[in-house]
Protein backbone atom coordinates (compact mmCIF):
# COMPACT_ATOMS: atom_id res chain seq x y z
CA UNK A 1 0.00 0.00 0.00
CA UNK A 2 1.25 3.97 -0.51
CA UNK A 3 0.24 7.36 0.57
CA UNK A 4 0.55 10.58 -1.53
CA UNK A 5 2.85 12.77 0.15
CA UNK A 6 1.31 15.42 -1.61
CA UNK A 7 -1.43 16.47 -3.65
CA UNK A 8 -2.86 19.31 -5.23
CA UNK A 9 -6.57 19.76 -6.79
CA UNK A 10 -6.87 21.71 -10.29
CA UNK A 11 -9.60 23.46 -12.20
CA UNK A 12 -10.72 20.27 -13.70
CA UNK A 13 -11.10 18.45 -10.46
CA UNK A 14 -7.96 16.53 -11.00
CA UNK A 15 -5.63 15.16 -8.58
CA UNK A 16 -1.98 15.68 -9.44
CA UNK A 17 0.31 13.36 -7.06
CA UNK A 18 4.14 14.28 -6.39
CA UNK A 19 6.80 11.70 -5.06
CA UNK A 20 5.07 8.53 -3.27
CA UNK A 21 6.12 6.99 0.05
CA UNK A 22 5.41 3.89 1.54
CA UNK A 23 2.86 3.53 3.95
CA UNK A 24 2.21 1.63 6.97
CA UNK A 25 -0.91 0.93 8.52
CA UNK A 26 -1.43 1.93 12.15
CA UNK A 27 -1.06 -1.17 13.93
CA UNK A 28 1.81 -3.88 14.19
CA UNK A 29 1.30 -5.94 11.26
CA UNK A 30 -1.52 -6.86 8.88
CA UNK A 31 -3.19 -10.31 9.43
CA UNK A 32 -4.08 -11.78 6.11
CA UNK A 33 -6.87 -15.04 6.73
CA UNK A 34 -7.24 -17.87 4.94
CA UNK A 35 -10.86 -18.88 3.70
CA UNK A 36 -12.26 -21.71 1.84
CA UNK A 37 -13.05 -21.18 -1.93
CA UNK A 38 -14.54 -24.10 -3.02
CA UNK A 39 -17.21 -22.44 -5.37
CA UNK A 40 -16.42 -20.42 -8.11
CA UNK A 41 -17.48 -17.06 -8.04
CA UNK A 42 -19.98 -18.26 -11.30
CA UNK A 43 -21.68 -20.45 -9.26
CA UNK A 44 -22.33 -17.91 -6.27
CA UNK A 45 -23.53 -15.43 -8.91
CA UNK A 46 -26.87 -17.90 -10.43
CA UNK A 47 -27.00 -20.40 -7.87
CA UNK A 48 -26.51 -18.43 -4.52
CA UNK A 49 -29.17 -15.93 -3.58
CA UNK A 50 -27.36 -15.38 -0.30
CA UNK A 51 -23.95 -15.99 0.96
CA UNK A 52 -24.80 -16.28 4.64
CA UNK A 53 -24.54 -13.49 7.54
CA UNK A 54 -21.07 -13.58 7.79
CA UNK A 55 -20.49 -13.85 4.54
CA UNK A 56 -16.81 -15.51 5.05
CA UNK A 57 -16.11 -16.11 1.24
CA UNK A 58 -15.77 -11.97 0.50
CA UNK A 59 -13.08 -12.13 2.80
CA UNK A 60 -10.54 -14.43 0.53
CA UNK A 61 -7.92 -11.95 -0.42
CA UNK A 62 -8.48 -9.27 1.75
CA UNK A 63 -6.03 -8.02 4.57
CA UNK A 64 -7.42 -7.66 8.04
CA UNK A 65 -5.63 -5.00 11.21
CA UNK A 66 -3.86 -7.21 13.66
CA UNK A 67 -5.32 -4.94 15.93
CA UNK A 68 -9.14 -6.31 16.10
CA UNK A 69 -9.30 -7.53 12.78
CA UNK A 70 -11.21 -5.07 10.69
CA UNK A 71 -10.89 -5.27 6.64
CA UNK A 72 -8.32 -2.83 5.25
CA UNK A 73 -9.43 -0.49 3.02
CA UNK A 74 -6.83 0.86 0.12
CA UNK A 75 -6.95 4.74 0.03
CA UNK A 76 -7.86 5.97 -3.40
CA UNK A 77 -6.02 8.90 -4.80
CA UNK A 78 -7.27 9.64 -8.63
CA UNK A 79 -9.84 12.40 -10.31
CA UNK A 80 -12.27 14.10 -7.90
CA UNK A 81 -15.92 13.56 -9.57
CA UNK A 82 -18.47 15.96 -10.87
CA UNK A 83 -21.68 14.83 -9.75
CA UNK A 84 -22.77 12.20 -7.42
CA UNK A 85 -26.24 10.08 -7.43
CA UNK A 86 -27.48 7.61 -4.96
CA UNK A 87 -26.74 4.34 -5.89
CA UNK A 88 -30.84 2.94 -5.88
CA UNK A 89 -31.14 5.50 -8.59
CA UNK A 90 -28.87 4.04 -11.07
CA UNK A 91 -29.26 0.41 -11.72
CA UNK A 92 -31.66 0.77 -15.15
CA UNK A 93 -29.14 3.61 -16.51
CA UNK A 94 -27.20 3.58 -19.42
CA UNK A 95 -23.48 2.65 -19.44
CA UNK A 96 -22.71 5.81 -21.25
CA UNK A 97 -23.93 7.83 -18.35
CA UNK A 98 -22.50 5.37 -15.61
CA UNK A 99 -19.13 5.95 -16.61
CA UNK A 100 -19.29 9.61 -16.16
CA UNK A 101 -21.14 9.16 -12.71
CA UNK A 102 -20.24 8.97 -8.89
CA UNK A 103 -22.35 5.89 -7.08
CA UNK A 104 -22.98 6.99 -3.40
CA UNK A 105 -24.78 4.96 -0.33
CA UNK A 106 -25.34 8.18 1.75
CA UNK A 107 -29.49 6.88 1.57
CA UNK A 108 -31.46 4.84 4.04
CA UNK A 109 -29.85 1.69 4.53
CA UNK A 110 -33.01 -0.24 3.05
CA UNK A 111 -32.39 1.36 -0.54
CA UNK A 112 -29.35 -0.78 -0.59
CA UNK A 113 -29.42 -3.75 1.98
CA UNK A 114 -29.77 -6.13 -1.17
CA UNK A 115 -25.78 -4.76 -1.80
CA UNK A 116 -25.13 -6.98 1.05
CA UNK A 117 -26.97 -9.47 0.90
CA UNK A 118 -26.35 -10.66 -2.20
CA UNK A 119 -22.96 -8.95 -2.93
CA UNK A 120 -22.14 -11.04 -6.55
CA UNK A 121 -25.55 -10.21 -8.01
CA UNK A 122 -24.64 -6.67 -7.72
CA UNK A 123 -20.81 -6.57 -7.96
CA UNK A 124 -21.25 -6.19 -12.01
CA UNK A 125 -23.06 -3.22 -11.93
CA UNK A 126 -20.57 -1.46 -9.39
CA UNK A 127 -17.88 -2.30 -12.25
CA UNK A 128 -19.52 -0.56 -14.84
CA UNK A 129 -19.62 3.17 -12.72
CA UNK A 130 -17.19 5.69 -13.21
CA UNK A 131 -17.00 5.83 -9.61
CA UNK A 132 -18.57 4.18 -6.04
CA UNK A 133 -17.66 5.19 -2.93
CA UNK A 134 -18.55 2.83 0.02
CA UNK A 135 -21.82 2.01 1.40
CA UNK A 136 -22.40 4.01 4.69
CA UNK A 137 -24.63 1.19 6.77
CA UNK A 138 -25.78 3.92 9.59
CA UNK A 139 -24.55 3.90 12.88
CA UNK A 140 -27.45 5.44 14.64
CA UNK A 141 -26.22 6.70 18.72
CA UNK A 142 -28.94 4.83 20.06
CA UNK A 143 -28.07 1.55 18.52
CA UNK A 144 -25.62 -1.50 20.80
CA UNK A 145 -22.36 -0.64 20.58
CA UNK A 146 -22.31 -4.28 18.89
CA UNK A 147 -24.61 -3.09 16.28
CA UNK A 148 -22.85 -0.34 15.27
CA UNK A 149 -19.29 -1.76 15.08
CA UNK A 150 -21.22 -4.60 12.85
CA UNK A 151 -22.21 -2.04 10.45
CA UNK A 152 -19.00 -0.34 10.48
CA UNK A 153 -17.21 -3.70 9.89
CA UNK A 154 -20.11 -4.30 6.63
CA UNK A 155 -18.80 -1.20 5.30
CA UNK A 156 -15.20 -1.70 5.98
CA UNK A 157 -15.55 -5.80 4.24
CA UNK A 158 -17.65 -4.68 1.16
CA UNK A 159 -15.35 -1.62 0.69
CA UNK A 160 -11.88 -4.03 0.64
CA UNK A 161 -14.29 -7.02 -1.33
CA UNK A 162 -15.41 -3.96 -4.36
CA UNK A 163 -11.38 -2.36 -4.60
CA UNK A 164 -9.92 -6.29 -4.77
CA UNK A 165 -12.95 -6.81 -7.60
CA UNK A 166 -11.80 -4.01 -9.69
CA UNK A 167 -14.57 -1.24 -8.91
CA UNK A 168 -13.01 2.36 -8.74
CA UNK A 169 -13.60 3.07 -4.73
CA UNK A 170 -13.56 6.18 -2.75
CA UNK A 171 -13.44 5.55 0.73
CA UNK A 172 -16.50 6.57 3.57
CA UNK A 173 -14.98 6.73 7.22
CA UNK A 174 -18.00 7.29 9.53
CA UNK A 175 -18.25 7.11 13.21
CA UNK A 176 -20.38 6.46 16.82
CA UNK A 177 -19.49 6.62 19.83
CA UNK A 178 -16.64 9.04 20.35
CA UNK A 179 -14.67 6.76 22.68
CA UNK A 180 -14.45 4.16 20.10
CA UNK A 181 -13.52 6.59 17.64
CA UNK A 182 -10.35 4.55 16.88
CA UNK A 183 -12.65 1.49 16.09
CA UNK A 184 -14.45 2.76 14.04
CA UNK A 185 -11.38 4.20 11.51
CA UNK A 186 -9.30 1.14 12.05
CA UNK A 187 -9.08 -0.28 8.92
CA UNK A 188 -10.26 2.86 6.65
CA UNK A 189 -6.89 4.26 5.03
CA UNK A 190 -4.63 7.05 6.03
CA UNK A 191 -3.79 9.40 3.39
CA UNK A 192 -6.51 9.11 1.24
CA UNK A 193 -9.08 11.18 -0.95
CA UNK A 194 -12.48 10.35 1.42
CA UNK A 195 -15.85 10.76 1.13
CA UNK A 196 -18.19 11.71 4.47
CA UNK A 197 -21.86 12.56 4.81
CA UNK A 198 -23.85 15.03 6.84
CA UNK A 199 -27.06 14.61 5.75
CA UNK A 200 -29.65 13.73 8.35
CA UNK A 201 -27.42 16.07 11.32
CA UNK A 202 -29.62 19.05 11.08
CA UNK A 203 -29.78 21.77 13.74
CA UNK A 204 -29.50 18.95 16.68
CA UNK A 205 -26.48 20.60 19.16
CA UNK A 206 -25.71 17.25 20.36
CA UNK A 207 -25.33 15.44 16.82
CA UNK A 208 -23.39 18.29 15.08
CA UNK A 209 -21.37 18.05 18.48
CA UNK A 210 -20.65 14.39 17.80
CA UNK A 211 -20.58 14.93 14.09
CA UNK A 212 -17.77 17.48 14.69
CA UNK A 213 -16.09 16.31 17.48
CA UNK A 214 -15.90 12.36 15.46
CA UNK A 215 -14.73 14.60 12.06
CA UNK A 216 -11.96 16.50 14.15
CA UNK A 217 -10.31 13.27 15.22
CA UNK A 218 -10.57 11.24 11.85
CA UNK A 219 -8.41 14.31 10.69
CA UNK A 220 -5.87 13.50 13.24
CA UNK A 221 -6.49 9.74 12.38
CA UNK A 222 -6.98 9.16 8.96
CA UNK A 223 -5.17 12.75 7.47
CA UNK A 224 -7.11 13.07 4.18
CA UNK A 225 -5.93 14.53 1.51
CA UNK A 226 -8.85 15.55 -0.20
CA UNK A 227 -12.47 15.66 1.45
CA UNK A 228 -15.85 14.84 -0.91
CA UNK A 229 -18.57 16.66 1.78
CA UNK A 230 -22.32 15.42 0.81
CA UNK A 231 -24.92 17.32 2.55
CA UNK A 232 -24.77 20.55 3.96
CA UNK A 233 -21.44 22.55 5.67
CA UNK A 234 -21.21 22.34 9.40
CA UNK A 235 -19.60 25.10 11.24
CA UNK A 236 -16.09 24.20 12.48
CA UNK A 237 -15.09 21.82 9.38
CA UNK A 238 -12.39 22.87 6.99
CA UNK A 239 -13.68 24.07 3.75
CA UNK A 240 -9.90 24.09 2.29
CA UNK A 241 -9.73 20.68 2.09
CA UNK A 242 -13.41 19.45 0.87
CA UNK A 243 -15.48 19.49 -2.21
CA UNK A 244 -19.26 19.90 -1.78
CA UNK A 245 -22.16 18.49 -3.18
CA UNK A 246 -26.11 19.03 -2.69
CA UNK A 247 -28.21 16.52 -0.77
CA UNK A 248 -29.49 14.99 -3.72
CA UNK A 249 -31.55 12.05 -2.39
CA UNK A 250 -34.96 13.17 -3.48
CA UNK A 251 -34.20 13.52 -7.59
CA UNK A 252 -32.26 11.64 -9.47
CA UNK A 253 -29.20 12.49 -12.09
CA UNK A 254 -31.57 14.36 -14.31
CA UNK A 255 -33.53 15.97 -11.56
CA UNK A 256 -36.50 14.61 -11.78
Amino acid sequence: MSRLSSIYVNTNHQLLTTKRTSMIYPYQKILSLEFEDSISSSLLIENHKSLGTLHSLLCKGIDFTSKNQFPIVEPYSGDIPEVLCSVHRLRKEPDSLLRDICAHFFTSDSNFEAFWNTPFKYLQFLQRLGYVISTDFSLYSNMLLMQKLWNSFRNKLLSAFYQRNGVNLIPAPSWGDLDKIELYLEGWPKGSVIAINSTGIGQDKRCRYIWLEGYNAMLDILKPIHILRYGAFIEGEHREISTYYPNNNKIDYYGR
